[in-house]
């Protein structure tokens, strides 16, 4: 009897201690994994924790709809003075068809051209450009980033020196509204000088309907300063305007430069405005060490490509287009120094191709052809024409004046 009771005292013990055995072990299983769960995250902070703090961690949201980075160390593409960056070298013989702002997705956002930002600043559509402009020039100069998507300007957003406006490409647009309305899309203080402005990577729209252009000179019209992009120094130079990757169109005026030193429009595509007779694509007055390489000045609706008067000099224009405006493609005038115009189409203006004047003025290489008045049209000077191709021109395909030499053009 007793050895009876010990078996099933045995079997009853047996069962219970294999129970908690695996009870015990099911206990450890879980608390191992937990164990090695929290080191692998304790681990992964460590190692995450420098880089977050280089970046300047997560931006912080404005009401404006601005959010904010203290940027550590350079961007990567460097903004050097533009009258020494010298042109990129650009494979393509003319500007691609119907090229505009460079477009872009998120994950390949245009870099920012400021060497040294203290501050970077990231705009949503529809926040407040004008107030990251002035948080980032305040700061000592940066980028202002612009995201996809459209802003009707109710008045200019003014630039500052220092300050990059950074869009996203084609998808970032600048407009102005549908009424009538007398002020640039983006302009600067002309009464201080500005050192350092750089405008890329965006599409500008004034929205002037074509029935506004005016052809009397001496008519009013209404919508007269409603230009792309003014930077007018009128007390003292400006210095360094990029504008870079940019689309204009529907403009007074596309681009007014006015008083700077070192100026360079690098991919602009500005066309369709110009909407009375001392109105442009581009006008550059005062201005001096531009270069204008890669762009296109096309259509405009009364005045010329690009127009280049005061006391400018220093000028080199490359590989760009400038056509079917209803002036002359382009008007160098007021005798600037030291202007060479190379590797360029002017075609189907309702004037010249080129209408110039100049002291040391060197046209080479380029193409001129269809243009209601002359292809290339020096009215006096010195300098050399050479190497150009002109045809089918309705006046002269070439009519030189003044102390140029001349030597290897097709169609003279």
């Amino acid at each position: 009897m007793v050895a009876f009771v010990r078996q099933i005292l045995h079997a009853y013990g047996e069962k219970h201690m294999h129970r908690a055995v695996r009870r015990w072990r099911t206990g450890a299983a879980v608390l191992l994994v937990g164990l090695v769960l929290a080191a692998f995250a304790l681990t992964r902070a460590r190692e995450s924790g420098p880089e977050a703090a280089e970046s300047g961690g997560t931006p912080t949201a404005h009401t404006d709809g601005t959010s904010l980075n203290a940027s550590a160390s350079p961007s990567p593409s460097p903004h050097t003075p533009v009258s020494s960056r010298a042109p990129t070298p650009h494979a393509s013989a003319s500007p691609s068809p119907g090229a505009g702002a460079a477009s872009a997705s998120p994950s390949t956002r245009p870099v920012c051209d400021n060497a040294h930002p203290a501050l970077d600043v990231g705009v949503a559509a529809g926040g407040d450009i004008q107030a990251a402009i002035d948080r980032v020039a305040a700061a000592g100069g940066g980028c202002v980033n612009l995201a996809e998507g459209s802003w009707t300007l109710r008045r200019s957003v003014r630039m500052k020196g220092g300050v990059t406006l950074n869009g996203s490409g084609a998808s970032t647009l600048l407009q102005g509204p549908t009424s009538v309305y007398d002020y640039p899309l983006i302009d600067s203080d002309g009464t201080v000088p500005q050192t350092n402005m750089t405008v890329e990577n965006m599409v500008l729209d004034g929205r002037i309907p074509p029935s506004a252009r005016t052809t009397d000179p001496d008519a009013n019209n209404p919508y007269a300063d409603a230009m792309g992009i003014l930077f007018a120094a009128y007390r003292a130079n400006h210095r360094h305007v990029l504008i870079k990757n940019v689309e204009v169109r529907h403009t007074s005026m596309g681009i007014h430069i006015k008083g700077t030193t070192g100026v360079t429009l690098d991919g602009v595509n500005v066309h369709h405005n110009g909407i009375a007779f001392w109105l442009h694509n581009v006008y550059l007055r005062r201005c001096s060490d531009v270069v204008i390489v890669r762009s296109r000045m096309n259509d405009s609706l009364v005045g010329t490509g690009l127009h280049v008067a005061g006391d400018s000099r220093n000028i080199t224009i490359t590989d760009s287009n400038f056509s079917g405006n209803n002036s002359s493609g382009m008007n160098i005038q007021d005798l600037p120094a030291n202007v060479t115009i190379r590797g360029s189409r002017m075609i189907g203006n309702n004037g010249d191709g080129i209408s110039a004047v100049g002291t040391r003025l060197v046209i080479t290489d380029n193409q001129a052809r269809d243009n209601a008045d002359s292809g290339i049209h020096t009215w006096t000077g010195t300098g050399q024409v050479d190497g150009n191709t002109a045809s089918g021109n309705k006046s002269e395909n070439l009519d030189i004046h003044g102390h140029f030499s001349i030597s290897d053009n097709i169609g003279h």
